[in-house]
C-alpha cells in the first residue's frame, strides 16, 4: 500500500501539463502524421512486449504451487501494471494528438476560405447572378454572415491549439513516467525470472 500511496503522484504527474514544448521523441519530419503514426505502432509493440513480461512473471511464480509472491515481486508486478497502464495512455494521448491535428488542419483550410470569401471581388462574384435592386445590402448581408463565421472558426482553431499544447504536455509527461517507469522495473522482472 505504501507503494501505490508512493507512486500515485508520479502517475498524477503525467496529468498535469509542463511548458508547452514540442514532443522531443518524435523526429520533425515532412508530415508529422507519419511519425506519430509510427510512435503508436511503437506504443502498441511495447505494451504486447510488457504485457508478455508481466504474464510470464505471474506464471513462473504460480507454476511453484502454493507460494505467495513475496513484498518485492508483488512491487513489481504493480510496477509492471502501472507501466503497462501509463503505455496505454501514451497510445490514447496520440491518438487524440492526431485527432486534433486534424481537425486543427481542416479548421485552418476554411478560416482560409473564408478570408478569400471575404475579399469585396469575392463577395461581389457570389452576388453577381441574384437579379435585385437591393444589390448593397446583400452585400453587407453577406459580409457580416461571412465575418461571424471568421470569428467562430478564429474561436475554434484557438482552441484545439489549446487542446493540442495540453495533450502534448500530458504526453511528454507520461512519456518520462514510462521511462521512469523502464529503467526502475525491467531490470528487477528479468533478474526475478531468469534467478535459478
Amino acid at each position: 500500500m505504501n507503494k501505490l500511496v508512493l507512486l500515485l503522484p508520479l502517475f498524477l504527474f503525467c496529468g498535469g501539463g509542463a511548458a508547452s514544448a514540442q514532443n522531443p521523441t518524435m523526429n520533425p519530419g515532412p508530415d508529422p502524421m507519419i511519425n506519430i503514426s509510427s510512435e503508436m505502432t511503437k506504443i502498441s509493440r511495447a505494451v504486447a512486449t510488457l504485457n508478455g513480461t508481466l504474464k510470464a512473471f505471474v506464471d513462473k511464480f504460480e507454476k511453484v504451487g502454493g507460494m505467495t509472491l513475496s513484498e518485492k515481486q508483488q512491487d513489481i508486478v504493480f510496477g509492471m501494471e502501472l507501466l503497462i497502464k501509463t503505455e496505454q495512455l501514451i497510445a490514447a494521448l496520440q491518438k487524440s494528438q492526431i485527432d486534433l491535428t486534424e481537425k486543427m488542419n481542416e479548421t485552418r483550410s476554411k478560416l482560409a476560405q473564408v478570408d478569400v470569401d471575404l475579399r469585396p471581388r469575392s463577395i461581389d462574384r457570389s452576388l453577381s447572378l441574384v437579379g435585385t435592386t437591393e444589390t448593397e445590402e446583400l452585400r453587407d448581408n453577406r459580409r457580416q454572415k461571412l465575418q461571424a463565421e471568421r470569428i467562430s472558426l478564429t474561436q475554434l482553431f484557438s482552441q484545439i491549439q489549446d487542446n493540442l499544447a495540453e495533450t502534448n504536455d500530458k504526453l511528454r509527461n507520461a512519456q518520462i513516467l514510462a521511462n521512469t517507469l523502464r529503467r526502475q522495473y525491467l531490470p528487477q522482472i528479468d533478474k526475478e525470472i531468469y534467478k535459478q
